[in-house]
Formats: structure tokens, C-alpha cells, sequence
């Protein structure tokens, strides 16, 4: 190899250790780079890289973390963002959850398959649903940002106020009720004007009933200061779910008070 080259390579190899720590590099992040793939090819064969799957890359000596790995998806197009209770985890609202042991939950509305190097090495549940009326783009979707703003390689993740609706409409398939009041119980700082829009465009007659009758129940200062005439609660009949024996019904918090 010629000095030139040599130097190159060196200068390509720190621009390659320069990402974050414990996030995947991707081959098209390689490529932005100058690395072709043969040179791909020769940093694997040295131990520099550590292949995961198709497109992605472990450094040497990094660990990958689930915070890097779902960063690294979103930068490889798949629109995933963290929601519901990992979300509320990761934003700091709730701390009885074991950090990274907690089932991770990603949103997306795509049909992208996630690459089995992720499913395999993390415990997670992908949901399809539309819970909003949005663009489904991940910058355009609702209360919806990075985890930490001023990193570009930072995972997107839901503000609390989503998160919650997004926990809500687990409730009961996959989160019990009385999980969610616990989760609830402390949110005496919601955003109302995040609430506000977010209940407006939430698509489950389910999701808004549970929230605004366990708000009123716990006495969650926000009840208060939403505009209930301009969110729809559905018909005036009861809202009735049974699974495995158990019932969930919840009248029209709305019922009363829109006239």
C-alpha cells in the first residue's frame, strides 16, 4: 500500500470511529464516507468491523446499545420511533421500569421488515396501527422528536403525552388496567396544548375515553384545562372490550358537557 493510500485509509478509519458510540455503522454511512466496499470488506477480514447483518457494522470495541442500533434503522429509512412505555421510560416519566430490560416498543407505519439482527438481539413488539391522523414521515409526526435534539444521530422517540395515549391503547391486549392508573398517577405536569392536539387527531374512541376517565379518577390537574367540545368520545352507548374474562368498560366522558 503507498503512503497516499495509507494516509487515506487512516483518515477514512478515524471518520469511521468518529460516530457515536454504540450505534451500528451502515454501508451507505461507509459510502458518504469515501469507503467502498472492498475496503469494507478488508477493515471485516482486520477485526475493525464486526458484520450484524446485511448494511450494518459493529465497531471494534463498541458495544451496541438499543438507543444506536433503533438510530441506526431510522437512518437506514425504516420510520420507527420509541413509543409508549419505553418511550415514557426513556423520557424520564417513569422509573420502575429496568432501563433497556423493559420490552421495547416501536411504532411504525410502513411494512419495512426490521432486520433480524435487531429482532434477535432485542426484546421488542412493532406496532402498525394508526393510533393519529398524521403524515406518517417521522418528522412529521405528531409530538414525535429526537431524544436528544441537538444529536442528529439520536433515536426519535414520543413526547409523554403521546406515549401515554400510545400505552392507553395497549390496554387490556397488552397492559392492564390497573398498570396504566399506576403509570398515570404521578402525570401532574401533562402539557394540556400537547393533550389538546393529540386527542384531536387520536383515531381510538377507546384511547380518549380511558385517558380522560382515569385523569378525572386521579385527579390529573390537565382534565381540566382540555377543550372536551372539540374531541370526539363516539356514540353515547358504552365502550365494552372483554378479553380472557375480563372487562373493560368505559362510558362517554363527554356525555353531558358537549351541550
Amino acid at each position: 500500500m503507498s503512503t497516499n493510500s495509507l494516509h487515506s485509509s487512516k483518515n477514512l478509519k478515524a471518520a469511521l470511529f468518529s460516530l457515536p458510540n454504540g450505534m451500528p455503522v451502515t454501508t451507505s454511512q461507509m459510502e458518504q464516507m469515501g469507503i467502498s466496499r472492498q475496503l469494507v470488506h478488508r477493515y471485516v477480514l482486520n477485526g475493525w468491523l464486526e458484520s450484524l447483518g446485511y448494511g450494518y457494522f459493529l465497531r471494534a470495541g463498541d458495544e451496541l446499545t438499543r438507543n444506536g442500533a433503533v438510530a441506526a434503522l431510522e437512518s437506514q429509512g425504516h420510520d420507527v420511533h420509541i413509543g409508549g412505555k419505553s418511550a415514557l421510560s426513556l423520557r424520564g416519566v417513569i422509573h420502575y421500569l429496568a432501563l433497556g430490560k423493559d420490552k421495547l416498543t416501536l411504532y411504525q407505519v410502513s411494512r419495512k421488515k426490521i432486520p433480524e439482527w435487531f429482532t434477535a438481539r432485542f426484546d421488542c413488539e412493532i406496532r402498525m396501527s394508526r393510533l393519529f391522523e398524521e403524515k406518517g414521515a417521522l418528522e412529521n409526526r405528531l409530538h414525535v422528536r429526537r431524544l436528544d435534539e441537538a444529536d442528529r444521530y439520536s433515536p426519535f422517540v414520543s413526547e409523554p403525552e403521546r406515549a401515554l395515549l400510545e400505552m392507553l391503547d395497549d390496554v387490556p391486549q397488552k397492559q392492564s388496567l390497573d398498570d396504566a392508573r399506576k403509570i398515570m398517577e404521578p402525570l401532574f405536569t401533562l402539557r394540556s396544548d400537547l393533550l389538546q392536539e393529540l386527542l384531536e387527531a387520536c383515531t381510538r374512541i377507546k384511547v380518549k375515553r380511558l385517558f380522560f376517565i382515569l385523569a378525572a379518577e386521579l385527579q390529573l390537574p390537565v382534565v381540566e384545562q382540555l377543550d372536551v367540545s372539540k374531541l370526539d368520545f363516539g356514540s353515547a352507548s358504552v365502550y365494552v372490550r372483554t378479553l380472557k374474562g375480563n372487562s373493560l368498560i368505559l362510558q362517554n366522558p363527554g356525555k353531558g358537557k358537549n351541550g
